[in-house]
């Protein structure tokens, strides 16, 4: 594909772009032709790196928070240990009255921790927010459409494919059989809509969070490069 220049608002200011996809879509594929093209950076795991930093905690303490492996039940019995250490009460995560404590022998695999999961939100924020204040760059996932949602310079994408095409692609891809495959969808599927309900209380297949959806069971992924390039080209003055 070939090399253009970064594009540049009638400010000066860079685009700025968020990828949401659902996984076998092919969306990470074009984040990066994105940064090929537009010499941009794809910030995806590398957020929650930045995370981890900013929290002083090592990353494996985060992946229940992460968006592609967020655990609402493991977010909540980290949150709720800390509250037993501190003598507070703790009710069932799904409001049906205090929880029975019995069977706690079961949820040990959770570390303790001393972070929230609103200060995981704040830190999330400042992190993408700083990303887009460098411009050139691509955040893919982690609710950058929701947290950059009024910034006039971001071109906000999902990427989507039809569920024969995301199961052919995810046993192309990981080696597995399709009901391995189907399994994969459905867990990540259910943690990226989670993620996405509970800190941004959002609906992730939302058409209005974003410019437009592609679906890439329809268009080949360089034509949707394509389509999202005009679309940054076409970006209105801040």
């Amino acid at each position: 594909m070939e090399r253009r220049q970064p594009s540049v608002g009638k400010d000066g200011t860079m685009a700025v772009i968020t990828i949401s996809r659902e996984i076998g879509s092919g969306g990470s594929f074009i984040a990066l032709k994105l940064g090929e093209a537009l010499s941009y950076t794809c910030a995806d795991k590398e957020i929650l790196h930045e995370i981890a930093k900013k929290m002083g905690k090592p990353q494996e303490e985060l992946q229940d928070f992460d968006q592609e492996t967020y655990s609402r039940v493991g977010v909540f019995f980290q949150e709720a240990l800390t509250s037993i250490a501190k003598g507070g009460r703790v009710f069932h995560p799904f409001g049906i009255g205090p929880l029975d404590w019995d069977g706690i022998e079961l949820f040990t695999p959770f570390p303790q921790s001393d972070y929230k999961e609103d200060e995981y939100l704040t830190v999330l924020q400042q992190v993408v927010k700083e990303l887009a204040a460098k411009d050139r760059s691509i955040i893919v996932g982690r609710g950058g459409a929701r947290i950059l949602k009024d910034l006039p310079t971001a071109v906000h994408v999902r990427i989507v494919a039809d569920e024969a095409t995301r199961i052919a692609r995810i046993i192309d891809q990981q080696k597995v059989d399709e009901a391995k495959a189907r399994e994969v969808i459905a867990q990540s599927d259910e943690a990226a809509r989670s993620f996405i309900s509970d800190f941004f209380d959002a609906d992730w297949t939302d058409p209005h969070l974003y410019h437009f959806t592609l679906n890439t069971t329809r268009l080949p992924l360089d034509r949707c490069v394509e389509l999202i390039l005009g679309q940054v080209r076409l970006l209105p003055a801040a």
